[in-house]
């Protein structure tokens, strides 16, 4: 039975073969030749690596190699820098110190106007806000106003416009034939009413016409007006005096005759003609 053996076993195998058959030789030679057997050297061969000493700390070496050196630009160093002082000195020029007198000035006068422009913008954006706070303090007050008059208008339309329904129209004719004023004053009370007539309406008059003098919603109670009368011709008229009654929720009509009335007759009295609506 053949057995194998892979190259990497048989090769320790075939040197120690080899070496034992070199040995043989060596020692069968003296045998061969009857020469007696001489002893056997032996020499050792050690291999090591190459070993570079090398210096641990570079920079120490260099300054060491180069101290001298060093030392010589050191106190050369040393040499240029002394400085030799004695009692005399030279006097300044004043216009230096006064130079640098005026840019500390010029420095301050900067940081005051600074600190100046700062403050003075400060004081605007608390004026601005001041000023915006007072405008809305102001809106306010006009929006509590406009609320409170918008409440009273309500309570006045719903107390007149929506229930007030008495009124009274004042009308005056009785000018035909004869010139007619220039105006007519009606009076109640403490208030007048005063109606000035332009020509067309004076020649309308004049002709045998009517015009409204008063018309306005009234209570409903009785009314006593006056009448008087503005124009050359009616300087001397008296005043005439008319009285009404006007019932509730009703609209009356007032129609003042004046044909009795002229300017220097003072018996004659208007015809007041009353219908309602």
């Amino acid at each position: 039975m053949l057995m194998r053996r892979t190259p990497s076993r048989c090769l320790p195998a075939a040197l120690l073969v080899l070496f034992a058959a070199g040995s043989g030789v060596a020692a069968a030679a003296p045998a061969a030749g009857d020469v007696t057997a001489a002893t056997v050297e032996t020499r050792r061969v050690e291999v090591k690596r190459l070993k570079v000493d090398g210096p641990d700390r570079p920079s120490l070496v260099f300054l060491k190699e180069n101290r001298v050196f060093l030392r010589a630009e050191l106190d050369r160093l040393r040499q240029l820098v002394k400085v030799t002082r004695d009692d005399r000195g030279d006097l300044l020029d004043p216009r230096l110190l006064r130079l640098r007198e005026m840019a500390a000035e010029v420095a301050a006068a900067r940081d005051t106007l600074g600190d100046a422009e700062a403050a003075l913008a400060a004081r605007h954006r608390l004026e601005s806000v001041a000023e915006i706070v007072g405008l809305e303090a102001q809106l306010d007050l006009m929006e509590t106003l406009l609320a409170a008059q918008e409440e009273r208008l309500t309570a006045i339309e719903a107390d007149y416009l929506g229930e007030q329904r008495t009124a009274l129209v004042v009308v005056v004719g009785g000018f035909a034939g004869r010139p007619a004023p220039e105006a007519v004053v009606l009076a109640e009370g403490d208030r007048s009413w005063r109606v000035a007539f332009t020509a067309p309406q004076r020649l309308a008059l004049e002709q045998g016409g009517i015009a409204q003098v008063h018309h306005e919603h009234v209570e409903p109670r009785t009314h006593a007006f006056g009448l008087t009368f503005e124009g050359e011709d009616w300087v001397q008229a008296p005043p005439v005096v008319v009285s009404v009654e006007t019932p509730r929720d009703r609209l009356t009509f007032l129609e003042i005759d004046l044909g009795g009335t002229s300017a220097g007759d003072a018996a004659g009295a208007p015809v007041a003609v009353v219908w309602q609506r």
